[in-house]
């Protein structure tokens, strides 16, 4: 039999775990391992678990976030992530190395039974089951188990704060689909009895249909916890952000005819280059702005020209619009950052002809900022980047770059290795220059 690491991610779950952590003793006593990763309760949830886990571990709240951190620590040949409040069937080691033993599965999950005696719960349980063995898409109360060589070569779960199951099940299932173990976990059914059988069950396929059609993971939690940390937010308040201690930079182009999309001219005219420029100025702060990652800056560029404010206004109430100073594009972020650095530990930068960076491109880099790293860039496709993060105002990154050539990614990096300075690069996005990137502008969630 395979041994088994048990991860468990915990926040204010004193009461729960002094009722399930017993229940497990008897796979520890096996020779498997159970490691809970407490995401900064309040309570007495390490408390009541010490002695009763192999490692009791601490990370930044998130339920993926807690979940990858564990599995960093793992030293079993399959992980198994168990919510709290799932009971696992006695003979659970057993039929997850059962389920894993052929080549035919890297990845698997139970199926579930609800502990609410209604038979709604038995409908919705029933549902849950075949909708997922239809799919190939797990939940997390389905106690995902996953070999943990295939986990790590995968980069572990997004780092998203809702739909982290959902995402990963879609991942994996490119490479097999999921061992479906028959014998059901117990799942509570607390969130049904609190807040409604329909109007939950209503709530999270909406939710599950807004990802479908591409809304951000950040805003669907909002969604599934109103009044969450990461709920929307008021201005001037930073206190419900994900990221509080991080400012997000907005740079745009004022709005003016003839001077934005010079390149698109040709093929749309200026009455139409200046709808589409305002057009992605709306949609990517109305996407970042929507997920609450961080509080927001815009940053225009001067012009002397009047009205641009009415249309600024109309994005938010009280918007308050910062203006770029500096010779070059460089001067000026490097001078909007020594700016938010006054009130913040660390900043990202976007440009608002990059519709490809979404609330989840952004909060990569804002987490990788949060652990420590100096400096963060988002590449593209035409040689530049579309993101820039930063802990302090670097101004090597800034100077001497050929700005719109395609080697300002390349001199980026030489100025940083230079000036002995580590960074970090996420995937490669585009932005809105050509006549090509048209067409990908309407294939996007939301775009159109």
């Amino acid at each position: 039999m395979y041994k088994i690491s048990i991860i468990i991610p915990v926040l204010n779950e004193a009461d729960t775990l002094r009722q399930q952590l017993p229940g497990l003793q008897h796979l520890r006593e096996a020779g498997h391992q159970l490691i809970m990763v407490d995401g900064g309760s309040t309570d007495d949830s390490v408390a009541v678990a010490r002695g009763l886990v192999d490692l009791a571990l601490h990370s930044e709240p998130g339920r993926a976030r807690q979940m990858n951190a564990g599995a960093l620590h793992a030293t079993g040949d399959i992980l198994l992530f168990l919510h709290i409040d799932t009971v696992l069937p006695q003979r659970a080691a057993v039929l997850v190395s059962t389920a894993l033993k052929s080549s035919v599965h890297c990845w698997g999950r139970f199926d579930v039974r609800l502990d609410g005696r209604q038979a709604a719960f038995r409908v919705i349980a029933r549902a849950m089951n075949l909708r997922s063995r239809l799919t190939a898409v797990a939940t997390g109360d389905q106690a995902i188990f996953v070999d943990r060589t295939v986990f790590t070569q995968m980069g572990g779960y997004p780092d998203v704060p809702l739909m982290e199951d959902v995402m990963i099940s879609k991942a994996l299932r490119k490479l097999s689909r999921p061992a479906c173990v028959a014998e059901p976990v117990v799942c509570s059914s607390r969130r049904w009895q609190q807040h409604g059988i329909i109007a939950t069950t209503w709530l999270m396929w909406r939710l599950r249909l807004a990802f479908f059609c591409g809304a951000s993971p950040a805003s669907l939690h909002a969604r599934y916890y109103p009044g969450h940390a990461n709920g929307p937010e008021k201005p001037g308040n930073p206190a419900h952000f994900r990221y509080p201690q991080a400012r997000i930079l907005f740079f745009a182009k004022a709005p003016i005819a003839g001077q934005v999309k010079t390149r698109l001219q040709p093929l749309l005219g200026e009455a139409g280059a200046l709808a589409l420029h305002q057009k992605l100025i709306r949609f990517g702060w109305q996407q970042l702005a929507q997920a609450a990652l961080a509080p927001m800056q815009l940053w225009v560029s001067a012009n002397g020209k009047s009205g641009e404010e009415n249309f600024f206004a109309a994005m938010a109430d009280g918007l308050k619009l910062q203006y770029q100073s500096g010779r070059d594009l460089g001067e000026r972020m490097h001078n909007a950052t020594v700016n938010a650095l006054r009130d913040a530990d660390y900043v990202v930068v976007v440009g608002a002809d990059c519709p490809s960076v979404d609330a989840v491109y952004v909060e990569q880099a804002l987490t990788l900022l949060a652990a420590g790293e100096s400096v963060v860039l988002g590449p593209a496709e035409d040689g530049g980047y579309v993101l820039i993060g930063l802990r302090s105002p670097t101004a090597p990154v800034f100077r001497d770059i050929d700005w719109g050539q395609s080697c300002v990614m390349q001199q980026t990096r030489e100025r940083l290795q230079a000036a002995g300075i580590s960074w970090r690069e996420l995937a490669e996005k585009w932005d809105v220059d050509r006549p090509e990137d048209l067409v990908r502008l309407d294939s996007l969630p939301g775009w159109r």
